[in-house]
């Protein structure tokens, strides 16, 4: 069933084709030639993208991107830890080649894991397996507590739960968010400001506080970025601009906890030394917790930033390929 709807899935990308624009990456980090399509999957609102990695007839992993990121967050790594499995980098909406919510609505962040249930039941999984990073990994999380008895694994990067916040500062922050997030609504029609692929791709670095490398940038504009219609030598940043007005609650601990104390699926968590992400005394007591209530929960440190699989697959790939053999999982 998996194998057949994916096949009546397969289209070509409407996204800008920035593959002759954008620098070549000079890192070569495979040799390993996989098959790719693009997929889109049919929603209310429209349609949810994806990037399918590989074939088969076994239903595919689900790989999560973080916020303001898109699939292409796994370009790098993917190729490197496929085998017998087609992994399906997913484009959450307003992210990507995925299609925006309605006008008038704002994005929130439970609504992930209803994505992910209703991707498991599209294709007709019986469970769930996740590769996810940052926001995707936290929908994750949330998803494999929720239903922990439909989730076969679950590997997080450099999150697991949103960290402990200063509360009156959340506070502090709502009602410009709000505001600005109003005053996008009115500009969903309009071309964001323009820039070169050279600025954009330093703007990008930037905005990460420097976590995605320079040449990482490259993979997250193939599909974040548009071409001009009014000056077609420059681009803007295509995703929704709404995402930067999601109101991040902070949630009680005893519910996090709560939470936390359900995952029973084989979890493996890689947490970046340099990310200042998860590194608070709320996500390490977490993540104490975890490793008392699940026998199958693995932890390691591993140098670099908070896109450490993007910039340094190769210091991810291992770890995945070892809990996966650990495990007798399929790849």
């Amino acid at each position: 069933m998996a194998k057949r709807l994916l096949s009546s899935l397969i289209l070509n990308s409407s996204g800008t084709n920035l593959k002759s624009s954008l620098p070549v990456l000079s890192k070569k980090l495979h040799t390993q030639q996989v098959p790719t399509k693009e997929i889109q999957i049919p929603v209310k609102f429209g349609h949810l993208a994806g990037k399918l990695w590989g074939s088969g007839d076994q239903p595919p992993i689900l790989a999560l991107h973080g916020w303001q990121d898109n699939a292409g967050t796994w370009d790098p790594l993917i190729p490197m830890i496929i085998k017998d499995r087609p992994i399906l980098a997913l484009d959450f909406p307003g992210h990507g080649f995925s299609s925006w919510i309605p006008p008038g609505m704002l994005y929130y962040q439970w609504e992930l894991p209803r994505i992910i249930l209703y991707l498991k039941e599209y294709f007709k999984m019986e469970k769930v397996a996740l590769l996810a990073h940052s926001m995707g990994a936290i929908a994750g999380m949330r998803f494999a507590t929720v239903f922990p008895d439909d989730v076969e694994f679950y590997i997080a990067i450099d999150s697991l739960i949103y960290d402990d916040y200063d509360l009156d500062a959340v506070v502090d922050r709502i009602s410009k968010t709000i505001r600005k997030g109003l005053l996008a609504q009115s500009r969903l029609d309009k071309e964001p400001p323009l820039y070169t692929l050279e600025d954009m791709i330093k703007i990008w670095h930037a905005g990460t506080r420097k976590s995605v490398a320079l040449e990482s940038v490259p993979h997250l504009l193939k599909r974040g970025a548009n071409q001009s219609k009014t000056d077609p030598s420059k681009y803007y940043f295509s995703r929704d601009s709404r995402l930067k007005y999601s109101l991040f609650n902070p949630e009680d601990k005893k519910f996090v906890e709560a939470l936390v104390r359900r995952l029973k699926c084989p979890t493996l968590y890689v947490k970046a030394i340099d990310s200042p992400y998860s590194a608070d005394a709320y996500s390490i007591e977490m993540r104490e917790i975890l490793e008392q209530v699940n026998e199958k929960y693995e932890f390691h440190f591993v140098r670099g930033t908070h896109h450490v699989h993007l910039n340094n697959p190769e210091l991810v790939a291992p770890l995945i390929k070892n809990f996966i053999q650990k495990h007798n999982l399929t790849i």
